[in-house]
């Protein structure tokens, strides 16, 4: 739905695509070096959709109620896209100022208490009614007459009665009071049980090219949850189901990882959800970017052997790296002189480069033994026919 740039503590910036899942805005937050539930600020980078509603998304608006309503209107299907966007021209016709976000989310969650009609103008409205029999005077009219009727006029005087109001692709009337939902609404996702998501299917393929029978597949899984997933797919193994990742604890490595085995990724949501629970994750989310890891398998060993790299969060650009390095040296008062005349960034660059370390949007990784950050060498396996969709 949106598309926004977040800003954080010390200047950390982020992009970030809305409806987001849990893991997602985590990720985001810890981006920002913020917590769960602190509130960062936001910009528009790009609406993907319901453009009208820009000049009412004010700074009144924080992320939390943004991504509830980027969620309810993701899940919107045409009628209730064009329901929606009545009710909001409704509701802006009612007062003059921007509909705050509270009022958006509740007649996002309305649309079912509005009548929708193929209609744009009230000459199509007229028709439409008249045809229909939606007009009781005019159902003795003669065929012969019919096409004489103005039904310009009989779609305005309906939608004048009506209180109803043309949206982009049709014409909308409200007959049930709206839903008040915002108020019982948990805005912040709460922590999931996975680690992993995966929407799993099989073939036959619709005409989209997509698997006709799919299910959410939570990692880590039992045995039994797995094999079920393959009973409701109706696929014989693993070999012949294909699944996208729809959330998890590393999102940028599920966008780009290679996975060969459903066991093998198991394992690997064993792995991230330990991490989590011991407070460990931004540093695997971090040493794993900055070995380039692509590879499940190499992910593992990555995460067995945690110790073995050292994390700095609060380092995350050459200027920091160089001030704490200074830090070590001099005391506070030499320091403050020395940033009157030192570069910081190359300095920072420079002491990067002597400890083989790597920036990342986590923070500064280097080997504990001081060794380079080698790209990750993916362990080679036979490919088990099972295929991720991006």
């Amino acid at each position: 739905m949106f598309r926004v740039e977040l800003s954080g503590n010390k200047d950390r910036c982020c992009e970030l695509e809305l409806p987001a899942a849990y893991y997602s805005l985590l990720d985001a937050l810890d981006k920002l070096q913020m917590a769960p539930g602190d509130k960062p600020r936001w910009e528009f980078l790009e609406h993907h959709s319901f453009p009208f509603l820009h000049v009412h998304l004010a700074h009144e608006c924080d992320l939390y109620q943004l991504n509830a309503l980027a969620t309810v209107l993701g899940q919107m299907n045409s009628r209730e896209r064009t329901a929606f966007e009545g009710l909001f021209n409704m509701e802006v016709a009612k007062k003059y100022g921007p509909i705050n976000i509270a009022t958006m989310i509740d007649l996002a969650y309305s649309t079912d208490c509005c009548h929708v009609v193929k209609a744009t103008t009230d000459e199509q409205l007229g028709r439409f009614y008249a045809e229909n029999d939606f007009i009781p005077a005019l159902e003795k009219v003669p065929d012969s007459i019919f096409e004489y009727l103005d039904f310009e006029m009989l779609g305005r005087k309906a939608r004048f009665e009506e209180g109803g109001v043309f949206a982009s692709n049709g014409y909308v009337t409200q007959h049930t009071e709206l839903k008040q939902v915002y108020e019982t609404l948990d805005l912040m996702p709460s922590a999931p049980s996975y680690a992993i998501r995966l929407l799993a299917g099989s073939s036959p393929m619709d005409s989209d090219g997509l698997p006709e029978k799919q299910v959410y597949l939570n990692l880590p899984a039992t045995q039994e949850a797995l094999d079920h997933v393959l009973e409701v797919c109706e696929a014989p193994s693993w070999r012949e189901m294909v699944f996208w990742a729809e959330d998890g604890a590393v999102p940028d490595f599920l966008e780009s990882m290679d996975c060969d085995d459903i066991q093998e990724l198991n394992e690997l949501a064993k792995h991230l959800k330990c991490r989590e629970n011991s407070g460990e994750l931004s540093k695997l989310k971090a040493v794993i970017l900055a070995t380039d890891c692509h590879d499940v398998g190499t992910a593992i060993q990555i995460s067995e052997n945690l110790d073995d790299y050292l994390f700095e969060p609060d380092q995350r650009n050459p200027e920091e790296v160089a001030s704490e390095e200074l830090r070590l040296i001099v005391d506070e008062q030499s320091l403050s002189i020395l940033k009157k005349h030192v570069s910081l960034y190359n300095y920072g660059l420079d002491v990067m480069a002597a400890n083989n370390a790597v920036l990342t949007p986590y923070g500064l990784v280097q080997r504990r033994d001081g060794n380079e950050l080698l790209q990750s060498q993916e362990h080679p396996s036979e490919r088990s026919g099972m295929e991720m969709m991006q």
